[in-house]
């Protein structure tokens, strides 16, 4: 230790140049003897405990507790008392009034007494409290994240944010409003309040003076650092402040594509100290919270309108299932008393009167075709069509199919071959389903295949699929129109002069119905060439 007296001359040079040297220190240095009197200071020392009104001179000689009472309760009293008592060396961190963080070491000295060596480690605290914070913050952006991605209502989206945000930010209360229809502010989510501040505020008026309301109609943040700023800007509020024991305060704008959703706002407790860090922390946080709660909006919004067009498909679904019903009863009866008349039941027909009930017949089976194909589409795009899976033997289907199309064939005189795969093909599939697709495929190419034309179906097979081609020589599909001929009530002039029918329901069926069961309808064509229709389905494992 280094006591303020006089001895040799060259004991009084060394301690002069041993004190010179410890006020050149940065680190403070006091010695106490064991009656915990001050004994000695350094310049840093005499400096510390100026910040708090202290005349280093006047406590010299002075017990330490006297002089600085606020040292009671500390880390550092309990450091100083251990290594006097103890006689060890004792070591302690921790900060002091004025903002003011030492790191400490108590060491005995011969006489009894100790010396404390103290370092400003206020900047490196500092630095490693922005460095963890930082890393905290990120962290819980990434957690608020993770979170809002499971969000898919808005309360669930203001809550989340509220939570997280309180503990993160060091803030007690916090709260999300939005904008209703009728323009007024209303609280989704909040923490940290009492009831009865929200049921005074849970409405508000974008035109109340308030800072959620100013942050909201402006899109512009609204950061109060301190409760006398708070006080000063918003005095009819300071009753509500003190209820809350609030401090500084921030009312953020939601904003998402240029539009104003609402607001996030906070309430710090009194004497938190908010910076720069801090509102741009918030600003994150509202910006996730205004993303998060359109795109909850927006799933709403989708939600009920797949639920509207469910009910609407559903109920267009039925109407069609009835109007069916309603149509074959009538068109049944047509088919059944031509063929009771045709057999001669009420009486003899002319040859002229055969030909006139083939018509009925065949007008009659038409629109039946007709009313099914509008079925069936119905069925296809309310979801309830049935589909099976079951290996099937691709040949025998395709010639049951050909025996249905053989008199449409005959009747318009076209040439018709069915080339089998050189190995046995069998796919998975709907055989009621294949063999409807087959018949479209094949009724088709009939409908579009001049006289004199040739149909041909060939069946191929690689490792992963079975293909069925059904190929045709009418006039072909321009290259821009093939897209179009799978699309409902489309049906495209393939032929040179006019005189089709149908609904243009044949193909959209047929492909929706080859994806049902895990294939593809395809097509390819060229002009004045012909088209070649491709079945593809999956081959069967059984194999």
């Amino acid at each position: 230790m280094l006591p303020r007296m006089t001895g040799a001359t060259s004991e009084g040079e060394i301690g002069l140049a041993l004190q010179q040297a410890l006020d050149a220190m940065s680190d403070i240095y006091v010695v106490y003897d064991s009656s915990w009197r001050f004994v000695f200071q350094n310049h840093a020392q005499r400096e510390a405990i100026k910040l708090y009104g202290i005349d280093p001179d006047e406590a010299m000689g002075k017990v330490l507790w006297d002089v600085m009472p606020f040292l009671a309760g500390t880390d550092g009293e309990a450091g100083v008392k251990k290594a006097m008592a103890e006689r060890v060396v004792t070591e302690w961190e921790e900060m002091y009034p004025h903002g003011l963080r030492l790191h400490g070491r108590a060491f005995p000295t011969p006489d009894g007494g100790i010396a404390v060596v103290a370092r400003d480690v206020t900047e490196r605290w500092k630095a490693e409290m922005m460095s963890r914070a930082a890393e905290e913050r990120s962290n819980a952006l990434q957690k608020t994240t993770a979170a809002l991605a499971s969000a898919l209502t808005v309360e669930k989206v203001a809550n989340i944010i509220v939570s997280e945000g309180l503990s993160v930010i060091g803030a007690h209360a916090g709260s999300v409003t939005l904008i209703q229809d009728d323009g007024m502010m209303h609280i989704i989510a909040f923490a940290g309040y009492n009831p009865d501040v929200i049921h005074r505020f849970e409405h508000f008026s974008l035109d109340d003076p308030f800072p959620l309301s100013d942050a909201v109609r402006t899109g512009t943040p609204v950061v109060l650092y301190s409760a006398e700023e708070r006080d000063a800007r918003y005095p009819h509020l300071k009753e509500a402040r003190q209820s809350v024991r609030g401090g500084a305060a921030a009312a953020i704008p939601l904003i998402v594509d240029g539009r104003v959703l609402g607001g996030l706002g906070f309430n710090f407790p009194f004497g938190r100290v908010i910076d720069t860090d801090d509102v741009e922390f918030m600003t994150t946080l509202a910006q996730q919270c205004a993303q998060g709660i359109e795109r909850s909006r927006l799933y709403e919004a989708e939600k009920k309108a797949r639920a509207l067009a469910e009910e609407a498909n559903k109920a267009k679904t039925d109407f069609l299932t009835t109007m069916s019903h309603e149509l074959r009863t009538p068109l049944n009866a047509i088919g059944g008393y031509a063929d009771l008349i045709q057999a001669g039941i009420r009486g003899a027909v002319t040859e002229e009167q055969i030909i006139d009930l083939e018509r009925i017949k065949r007008s009659q089976r038409h629109l039946l075709s007709l009313i099914n194909d509008v079925l069936n589409f119905a069925k296809l795009q309310a979801g309830i069509v049935q589909v099976s899976s079951m290996p099937l033997d691709i040949d025998s289907i395709a010639s049951q199919v050909e025996e249905l199309i053989t008199p449409q064939i005959l009747e318009k005189k076209l040439s018709y071959r069915f080339l089998s795969a050189a190995e046995k093909c069998t796919c998975n599939g709907d055989s009621e389903k294949v063999e409807q697709i087959l018949l479209n495929l094949l009724s088709n190419a009939v409908k579009f295949t001049d006289q004199g034309g040739e149909i041909t179906v060939s069946i191929e097979c690689d490792s992963t699929s079975v293909m069925v081609n059904v190929a045709d020589t009418g006039s072909g599909i321009a290259p821009d129109k093939l897209d179009a001929v799978f699309e409902p009530f489309v049906q495209l002039n393939r032929t040179r002069t006019s005189g089709a029918e149908g609904t243009g329901l044949g193909l959209s069926i047929s492909r929706d119905l080859a994806r049902a069961m895990g294939g593809e309808l395809t097509v390819s064509s060229s002009l004045d060439h012909g088209s070649v229709f491709t079945l593809r389905l999956p081959r069967s494992v059984s194999e």
